[in-house]
């Protein structure tokens, strides 16, 4: 509906307000696609064999690629909201003005800002996985079944507990991946006619840190992801606060408009109107207040080590994450 009512946007402000609710419908979408493949797999796929799936689920691509739609989706749905926010005060303070004309060169504009809505977004959920950021943002390693001094999906300080016990002493340092793939290997023998085992091997990327494949909030001090996750965190707060303090205003200004035309005997339509609005500031504000306050509480508890969030997870996911859509 707002695709086909594009073309009839005769004004700027109304093409730009009418491509951002396509926006946030779209970011709205792609939540809850990943919704919905989350409950395919939990529901129809793995069932009651989770537990022995978990490694290969967490490792796999297709985990990666559903944390990647969740987070695009969330960022661009907010990313959108403070956009028309900002919209929507910018034409009440500029009511008495006339709207420019939805030229080419305007339309352009628009697209641009768009556009860099949704790179921002993209960036934010691709990061986490391009390989040049491994050191920063992998998390453990599965190697094959074959190979049993490494079991599970052992991070950075379990296998450098491994190879101390291996090579004997060792300088206190951080490896990066590429030198434990080196130090794995040289730990094996490499016959040949015989399967090297020791190239094989999966990653627990930054969405592989639990079942659901959420963004990783929940990180604590010394975990080498935080600055980031915090970073998007305060990001996404900045926003909230941008929303709300906006809609407030917005609420506001209409309600002293609502009250004069009511002293001055002014059409009940618009205060009516008025009314409505209201009503839907307020639920924008709720909606808003009830995804990322949570969200930002917890992480703050579980970095500070008042509480374990890790178990919440999958309450996040798909009780508080969908409640901005």
């Amino acid at each position: 509906k707002n695709t086909g009512t594009l073309k009839k946007c005769k004004t700027t402000v109304a093409l730009f307000n009418k491509s951002l609710i396509m926006m946030i419908s779209f970011g709205d979408l792609l939540v809850g696609i990943y919704l919905f493949v989350i409950s395919i797999y939990d529901g129809i796929i793995f069932k009651e064999e989770y537990c022995t799936q978990q490694i290969s689920w967490i490792t796999s691509t297709n985990c990666s690629v559903i944390g990647v739609l969740s987070t695009i989706g969330s960022q661009i749905s907010l990313f959108a909201m403070c956009a028309l926010s900002l919209t929507r005060i910018y034409g009440i303070y500029n009511s008495m003005s006339i709207p420019g004309e939805a030229t080419w060169k305007k339309s352009l504009q628009v697209v641009a800002g768009l556009l860099m809505m949704t790179l921002a977004s993209i960036s934010i959920a691709v990061i986490p996985i391009i390989s040049r950021f491994e050191d920063l943002f992998v998390n453990g390693v599965k190697y094959a079944d074959q190979l049993k001094v490494f079991v599970g999906t052992p991070n950075k300080q379990r296998l450098l507990a491994t190879f101390r016990a291996y090579f004997g002493r060792m300088k206190d340092k951080i490896l990066d991946w590429k030198l434990i793939k080196k130090m794995m290997s040289e730990m094996y023998s490499h016959n040949n006619g015989y399967e090297d085992h020791t190239t094989k091997s999966s990653k627990v990327d930054f969405y592989g840190n639990d079942g659901v494949c959420l963004f990783k909030y929940f990180v604590k001090a010394d975990d080498p992801q935080r600055n980031f996750v915090w970073t998007i965190l305060a990001l996404n707060f900045v926003c909230f606060v941008f929303i709300t303090v906006s809609y407030l205003v917005i609420a506001i200004i209409s309600y002293r408009s609502s009250k004069s035309l009511t002293k001055t005997g002014g059409n009940e339509q618009i205060s009516r109107r008025n009314r409505k609005m209201n009503m839907r500031i307020t639920i924008i504000i709720t909606t808003d207040f009830l995804c990322w306050i949570p969200f930002i509480v917890i992480c703050t508890l579980h970095y500070l080590k008042v509480m374990d969030a890790a178990p919440l997870y999958s309450l996040f996911s798909m009780v508080v994450l969908p409640i901005n859509s």
